[in-house]
């Protein structure tokens, strides 16, 4: 008998078997250079066990009995591993998650041992093949398969076929061109053809071919096409919408999904990345991973990921894209949301400098939750040691305390108050004065037309060091002393004297009397006046509603009594509601006092009151000379100039009450006489008549 490799027909078989197992074990340290571990896990199991199997296929040709035998079954052991390592493979390859799922695994292991199991006994049962010598075409040891391993192959091949739909789904979904890895995975399928082939005629031995199919795929895909193998792995691990670049950073391909995205990669391959997308080539060397596209005025963003593959000196980048415009946008509203937050907060810290001494929130059990840094100028307390404190830590006697209890209860109800001179002890233990501005702090979840009391969470208060204030006052209030009482009796023993005089004398000396007369009555006046602005300084900041026609009647009746000689007329509604205070009445007073003493030699003052839903405007007109521009200055922003005193004291009283009313105070221009507007605002609930 001719042995196999005497014959042609038995150095092919040899030469096929021998360079197939060859090929693959060459393969294998190139396989190694993969930068994806999964994928390199795959291949070179695959590559290794056809390798081994086609080694061991050769082996079975040339050993002698009773070797070759044993030769083919463990080849068949390899063979049906191959089968596993090829699923491994693609599904890692394709971007799955298949290898890693645990039960399928087990399953996997369980169904290679069972088989390997009959393999390995079938010399005890013969159930899986037997084998007869044959001659022709060169003398060998033929298989005769048995029912067994037509379905352990059936399985092999089912399996490699839901390998193979893997990767060509891979294939036809990535949008290159990967007509070339197409074919070479073809091959794959070739075995199959010549397995069946060698079952229908007697031309080719009864031998499974497999070996052949991988070592041509892995001639093609790892060796001849190295390129397009990285860049479909790396679009598996990535977005619809990838460009692939090279390791200089010119563009190999893209997909359609890219294209849409950005037309400028139409005819752009070979070109550099930088300069057909210079935005995306930025983000390589970036932590900024987003761009933006703007089309017609609206902006797309996308967060570019790269993947990179290395299959021994060949290097591949495939850049995804994913759109991320909703999320993006979301982001960029936060981050502006906090800057606008953060200029705010600035603000707010500024006006808390600028205009308080410092500003806490006390909680309902009134223990501080809350104190601004600035706490340690004024108190000598830092925030953290007045934090969770009670609020009796601050009051200097237990009467200040009740007090101050009795203030937070007030607006813990939903009122806001306004507290002047509120002794507090420092850490020192002096005592200081300040003045409390204090409103509630309703939960922020609660619309602000639903709150009510029981929505209260916490009181704030802004204080001002009131030091400098007090010293200002007590100053005014000494020099107002001397004003009305040192020096107004000093002006009427003056004033009383002069007009002794003036009885007694005639001609210049009359004269000169009754200028002092005069003069001291004008001292007097302004001393009065001074008297009225202090008794009026410490006007109540809460307004009430005040029907101001009693008011203004009173006033002009008054004004008859004393001024017989005007002539005054009204036109006054019944009522008039205004949101002021009763001393408003002084102020009324001092303006037609004022008409009526500059009004003329046939004085005139007409009185005429108007209301609408937001104001109430008194109107005073005389048809006297005018109002002088210095006495327009004082009634428009308070200003007494030095030596402009106008007349006397009596229009900065006016004026200083009209605004700390919340009122506005002007004088109109008036082709004769004077024009004196005051407006008041009206009540948001006005007076229910009986």
């Amino acid at each position: 008998m001719t042995a196999p490799w005497m014959t042609p027909a038995g150095i092919v078989y040899i030469a096929l078997f021998f360079l197939s197992g060859l090929i693959c074990f060459l393969t294998i340290p190139r396989v190694m250079t993969l930068a994806s571990t999964e994928i390199r896990y795959g291949l070179v199991g695959l590559l290794a066990a056809t390798g081994i199997w086609g080694i061991l296929k050769t082996a079975f040709f040339i050993i002698p009995d009773p070797y070759r035998e044993a030769t083919y079954t463990v080849g068949l052991v390899f063979g049906f591993a191959t089968v596993w390592a090829w699923l491994y493979f693609a599904s890692a390859y394709t971007g799955r998650r298949l290898h890693r799922d645990t039960t399928l695994r087990r399953l996997g292991v369980g169904v290679f041992l069972t088989v390997v199991t009959i393999k390995l006994t079938n010399p005890i049962h013969g159930l899986y093949y037997t084998t007869t010598e044959q001659t022709t075409p060169f003398r060998y040891l033929a298989i005769d398969h048995g029912v067994i391993h037509w379905a352990s192959t059936g399985l092999s091949y089912t399996l490699a076929a839901i390998g193979l739909f893997m990767i060509f789904e891979l294939y036809v979904a990535s949008e290159y061109d990967t007509r070339p890895l197409v074919i070479f995975t073809g091959l794959l399928a070739l075995p199959v053809t010549l397995d069946l082939i060698a079952i229908a005629t007697p031309e080719l031995i009864n031998f499974i071919y497999a070996p052949i199919g991988v070592a041509a795929f892995a001639t093609g895909a790892v060796h001849l096409f190295g390129d397009q193998f990285l860049s479909i792995g790396a679009a598996a691990q990535t977005a619809d919408a990838t460009i692939v670049v090279d390791r200089n950073d010119r563009i190999q391909d893209f997909s359609t999904a890219a294209v849409n995205a950005f037309p400028e990669l139409e005819g752009a391959v070979g070109e550099k990345l930088a300069t057909v997308l210079p935005a995306v080539a930025a983000t390589r060397d970036r932590d900024e991973k987003i761009i933006e596209r703007e089309d017609d005025g609206l902006s797309t963003y996308y967060f570019v990921s790269s993947t990179s593959m290395t299959l021994d000196n060949s290097t591949v980048t495939l850049l995804g894209f994913t759109d991320v415009t909703d999320s993006e946008r979301q982001r960029r509203r936060l981050i502006q949301r906090e800057s606008e937050l953060a200029q705010r907060n600035e603000l707010y810290r500024a006006i808390m400098s600028a205009s308080f001494s410092f500003i806490f929130q006390i909680d309902l059990e009134n223990r501080f939750r809350f104190v601004s840094p600035s706490v340690d100028e004024l108190l000598g307390y830092t925030p953290d040691e007045l934090t969770g404190e009670p609020i009796s830590m601050l009051a200097p006697d237990e009467e200040t305390l009740d007090e101050a209890t009795d203030y937070f209860a007030e607006v813990a109800r939903g009122k806001s108050l306004q507290v002047r001179d509120l002794p507090i002890k420092t850490r020192s233990g002096r005592t200081v004065y300040v003045d409390v501005r204090m409103v509630p702090i309703y939960e922020p979840s609660v619309d602000r037309s639903a709150r009510t009391p029981n929505d209260i969470v916490a009181v704030q208060a802004m204080v001002r060091d009131a030091s400098q204030r007090r010293q200002r006052e007590g100053l005014i209030s000494v020099m107002n002393r001397v004003l009305r009482h040192n020096v107004r009796n000093e002006l009427t023993v003056i004033n009383g004297r002069a007009e002794m005089l003036a009885t007694e004398l005639d001609g210049d000396a009359k004269s000169n009397a009754d200028a002092i007369v005069r003069a001291a009555d004008r001292l007097l006046d302004i001393t009065e006046s001074a008297r009225r602005i202090e008794a009026n300084r410490d006007l109540s900041p809460e307004l009430e509603t005040v029907d101001i026609v009693p008011i203004i009647t009173d006033s002009l009746a008054q004004l008859q009594a004393r001024y017989p000689d005007t002539s005054v007329t009204a036109a006054i509604p019944e009522t008039a509601a205004a949101e002021t205070l009763p001393q408003i009445e002084t102020a009324i007073w001092e303006l037609l006092e004022n008409a009526a003493e500059h009004a003329g030699p046939q004085p005139t003052v007409a009185v005429t009151v108007t209301t609408s839903d937001e104001q109430v405007v008194i109107t005073i007109a005389d048809e006297g000379p005018g109002f002088p521009e210095d006495e327009q200055q004082v009634l428009a922003d308070g200003k007494e100039e030095p030596l402009v005193h106008g007349q006397g004291l009596g229009l900065y009283l006016a004026y200083w009450i009209v605004t700390n009313l919340d009122g506005e105070i002007e004088v109109p221009e008036s082709q004769s006489g004077t024009t004196i507007n005051i407006r008041l605002p009206t009540p948001s609930d006005p007076p229910q008549n009986d």
